[in-house]
C-alpha cells in the first residue's frame, strides 16, 4: 500500500480512513482511529468533536472490522468543563461498548494524566475494554502502570510526544524498557508504541514465544516496511490512522520527532 506524501501523517475524512483500513485488514494490521480533534476551548468545538467521534465509532461497528477508536480527552471537553468531559467521554465508551469497538484513551499533556487516568479507571469499572497511553517520560508511569493493571486496563506503552519529566533519549529510552519488564512480568497483554530499532528487535527477542500477548503499534506515515514484515511474520500489528481537517498540532509533532531524532543521528524502523 503506497503513501500519499500529502496523506502521510493522516486522512482527509471518515471515509477516506475506513477505505485505508480495510487495505490495511487485507494485510493482517489492526487501524486504530482517531479524529484530529483536540484542544476545544467551548462546548460547541466539544460537541462537533463528540459527532465526529460517535460517527466513526458507529461505522467502524457497522462494519466489524475489528478497528480500535481512540480519544484525546482534550478533544471533548477536559480543559474547560470536568463534568461534560466526563459525560462525553461516557458516551463515547458505551456506544464503542455496544458496537463492539475496541476503545482507546490517547494521554495528552501533564496537566491532563491525572484526570485522563481517573476516567479510565471511572469506565473500566463499568465493564468493556478500555486501554490507555501510558508515557515512558514521566516519573508517575510506573505507579499509573500497577494501577491500570490491577483495574483491568489494557496498557499502550508510548515514549510520549509533549513535555514530559525529561527529554534525554536515553533515559526515556531506559524507562520504557523498565515498563515494559514490569508488563511482560504479569503476562498481561499490552501494546508497545514504539519506531525504536532496539526496543523492537529487544522486544521481538523478549516476545519470540509469546506473540500473542504484546501488539506492536506504529504511526501512519512511519515504519511501512517494518510494518508489513512483523505483520507477515505472525506479530500482531496496529496502525495509529487519524482523520479528519486540520492536524497541525499533531503533524507538528510527528515532523518535531523526526527533527529530534536526526539531530540525535538516529532513526526510526524503516
Amino acid at each position: 500500500m503506497g503513501i500519499n506524501m500529502e496523506d502521510r501523517w493522516s486522512l482527509p475524512d471518515l471515509t477516506g480512513a475506513m477505505q485505508w483500513c480495510g487495505g490495511r485488514t487485507r494485510q493482517h494490521i489492526r487501524c486504530t482511529l482517531a479524529v484530529i480533534a483536540e484542544f476545544a476551548r467551548n462546548p460547541e468545538e466539544a460537541q462537533q468533536a463528540l459527532m465526529l467521534h460517535l460517527a466513526g465509532i458507529r461505522l467502524a461497528g457497522e462494519q466489524s472490522t475489528g478497528i480500535s477508536f481512540s480519544i484525546k480527552p482534550s478533544a471533548i471537553g477536559m480543559l474547560f468543563d470536568h463534568g461534560e468531559y466526563v459525560r462525553n467521554i461516557s458516551l463515547l465508551f458505551h456506544e464503542a461498548r455496544d458496537w463492539g469497538v475496541p476503545f482507546e484513551i490517547d494521554m495528552e499533556g501533564r496537566p491532563l494524566v491525572e484526570d485522563t487516568l481517573r476516567s479510565a479507571l471511572e469506565l473500566a469499572s463499568e465493564g468493556g475494554p478500555v486501554t490507555l497511553a501510558l508515557q515512558a517520560y514521566l516519573d508517575r508511569t510506573s505507579r499509573d502502570l500497577t494501577v491500570c493493571m490491577n483495574a483491568g486496563i489494557t496498557v499502550r506503552l508510548v515514549k510520549g510526544a509533549y513535555l514530559g519529566d525529561t527529554d534525554d533519549f536515553t533515559t526515556i529510552q531506559k524507562q520504557f524498557r523498565t515498563h515494559a519488564e514490569n508488563l511482560i512480568s504479569t503476562g498481561n497483554s499490552f501494546s508497545a508504541a514504539t519506531h525504536d530499532p532496539v526496543l523492537i528487535e529487544w522486544l521481538r527477542e523478549e516476545m519470540h514465544d509469546h506473540k500473542n500477548l504484546i501488539e506492536f503499534a506504529f504511526l501512519k506515515g512511519l515504519a511501512e516496511r517494518t510494518k508489513m514484515e512483523m505483520a507477515e511474520d505472525g506479530w500482531k500489528v496496529a496502525e495509529y490512522v487519524p482523520y479528519g481537517p486540520g492536524g497541525q498540532a499533531y503533524i507538528q509533532r510527528r515532523e518535531q520527532y523526526l527533527t529530534v531524532l536526526e539531530r540525535l543521528g538516529r532513526s526510526p524502523v524503516p
